[in-house]
């Protein structure tokens, strides 16, 4: 005589229905608050409190073909929450007779984390075309060996779902 055996329905199963359920009830709920206005303009307002500066402008080399100079960018994050930097775009200028004239342009988009409570600083290398270098060095010349460099753009700062764009300028002379 042949026994036949039911095997009872496996309690990880259930187990795993139950999680799977109560992560799709606070997926839901995170959904809903955040796409409410006041949590998402709360998140933005925080994320716009970080300060994003430019600490220092440098020229690296000078080659047949480019200038290189160094950009740092220092970014301080006085919430008590991490944020972060998605990207960076800015122009650099040198001024001429009382006016800035383009040398170069930058946008990085690879993010940076910065912790809360806490800054980090960073170099970003900028190559200027030949004609461009040029005429700052020429001024550079000029002016007895420095010129003011004009750094300015914009910091899309994020907090979660929520990305804020910071705008900065910096005006430092430059020589050699």
């Amino acid at each position: 005589m042949r026994r036949y055996f039911r095997l009872p329905k496996s309690r990880p199963r259930k187990w795993l229905l139950v999680v799977v359920i109560i992560l799709a009830v606070c997926a839901v709920v995170l959904a809903a608050v955040i796409s409410t206005g006041s949590c998402r303009e709360w998140l933005a307002n925080k994320a716009a409190t970080a300060d994003v500066n430019i600490v220092g402008i440098s020229f690296r080399g000078i080659s047949l073909t480019a200038v290189t100079v160094d950009v740092t960018v220092s970014v301080r994050n006085s919430n008590p929450v991490g944020t972060v930097l998605h990207r960076i775009a800015y122009v650099i200028y040198f001024e001429e007779d009382g006016r800035w004239v383009h040398l170069g342009s930058a946008d990085r988009t690879e993010d940076v984390t910065i912790k809360a409570n806490s800054s980090t600083t960073f170099d970003i290398m900028n190559q200027i075309g030949l004609l461009p270098a040029a005429m700052a060095l020429y001024e550079i010349y000029n002016q007895g060996g420095s010129v003011n460099m004009k750094v300015a753009g914009s910091a899309w700062v994020g907090i979660g779902p929520v990305s804020v764009e910071v705008p900065f300028e910096r005006i430092e002379k430059i020589g050699f």
